[in-house]
């Protein structure tokens, strides 16, 4: 009788043992998968936060001097140019800007929601990365963001274009010094906060009219948005290296809340989701080993009785790897498609709780994962009939007898 035949009868005959060694292979397999997609998913959805939420640096001019007519204080701060803007932008590691100053004008032929005469512009290089807009303070409801492209055009509330019947393409005009943008989106605010509904988001030529500017410096804060924010710190190094500034009149400052506020929960399901796996492989390969050694050494006297008929080690040893192999490769089988509809049905779970996280399976991870669990069950049966096979056959039919 060859090896194989006899480890498929041993398997067939024992189905009790067999059958424990089988839900043992399908719960490690289950669980192992399950554990690794989701910790690969996590990690996935990390890296994909960092491209599409991201983190910037703030850079602001600091306090220059003071001026007064007698009554009233003026601050001047630091002028940041264009120039110094395209300097910065010349990293490859930050992927857009949006400069942002702020001013008071005048209605001339429209009214303000709050019934004031005037009200606030905000001036945007980009409106869309703008920090309202990015923290969902506000959304744009109807047509579109202004771009670098833009001149005169405006971005007004609803309740500003439902006050004055405005819609997109309608005209906005300011007095003192007169001036004239064409509406390109509406925006609305989320109801849990408080915003001023009479701001109007406009391009920087509007505001540098409007302020009547000459050298048309940005004087408020300028956004730069990094494609990495693990390396926010060190981008903002290497930019005060390689620009050419007086940063002692500037001032930059890291914003990461956005993406700390998804990453913190990636970061917590990531670090479980190892301690998961960690106790899951530890738990599995003792039990597994402690398995194998009660399923071998429990087969002493026949391991006795076919060395004795002139059957070699490497044979019986062939035999109990053909064993285990057979129950672990139909384990794997079953526990495939198992693995798949858990780690959907979690993956649903978690993209509800986190919002980004995809499940998936590469193949190449699975085939590793496999060969890994096979290679610990060849140990395991190694380590477990090494002292049996320390013996002779006579020292083995001896202790049985």
């Amino acid at each position: 009788m060859n090896v194989l035949t006899r480890a498929v009868l041993y398997d067939t005959r024992k189905i009790g043992k067999s059958l424990t060694l089988f839900l043992l292979f399908v719960l490690i397999t289950l669980f192992v998968t399950i554990s690794f997609s989701v910790l690969s998913a996590t990690q996935a959805a990390a890296a994909s936060l960092r491209e599409t939420v991201g983190a910037s640096f703030t850079m602001r001019g600091n306090p220059m001097e003071f001026s007064t007519d007698g009554t009233d204080y003026t601050m001047q701060f630091a002028p940041i140019s264009q120039q110094d803007i395209d300097l910065i932008m010349g990293s490859s590691e930050i992927k857009a800007c949006n400069a942002q100053q702020s001013a008071t004008a005048s209605a001339s032929s429209f009214i303000f929601p709050s019934g004031m005469p005037s009200g606030a512009i905000s001036a945007n290089t980009a409106s869309a990365w703008n920090r309202n807009f990015i923290n969902g303070i506000l959304t744009l409801a109807e047509g579109r963001h202004i771009t670098t492209e833009d001149q005169h055009a405006a971005l007004i509330s609803r309740e500003l274009a439902e006050e004055n019947e405005l819609q997109i393409g309608s005209d906005l005009s300011f007095t003192d010094p007169y001036e004239t943008v064409k509406v390109i989106g509406i925006y609305e605010s989320d109801a849990s906060m408080e915003f001023d509904a009479d701001t109007i988001f406009t391009d920087h030529d509007t505001s540098w009219a409007l302020a009547q500017s000459v050298d048309k410096t940005y004087s408020g804060r300028v956004d730069f948005f990094v494609t990495d924010p693990a390396r926010l710190q060190a981008v903002m190094e290497q930019v005060k290296q390689a620009v050419p500034l007086q940063w002692e009149d500037y001032t930059l400052q890291e914003n990461t809340a956005e993406y700390d506020a998804i990453a913190c929960q990636l970061s917590t399901i990531g670090r479980l989701t190892t301690l998961l796996i960690v106790s899951v492989i530890t738990v599995s390969i003792i039990v597994l080993f402690l398995i194998l050694a009660m399923r071998i050494r429990g087969r002493v006297h026949e391991v006795g009785v076919l060395l004795a008929v002139g059957i070699s080690k490497g044979h019986i040893i062939s035999q109990f790897l053909i064993e285990i192999t057979a129950i672990l490769l139909l384990a794997i089988l079953v526990s495939g498609p198992i693995s798949y509809f858990a780690a959907m049905r979690l993956g649903v779970f978690l993209r509800d709780m986190v919002g980004i996280i995809g499940i998936d399976f590469p193949v190449w991870r699975l085939l590793l994962q496999y060969v890994v669990e096979l290679l610990a069950a060849v140990v395991g049966v190694i380590v477990a009939a090494y002292p049996i096979f320390q013996l002779q056959p006579k020292e083995i039919l001896s202790k049985m007898s």
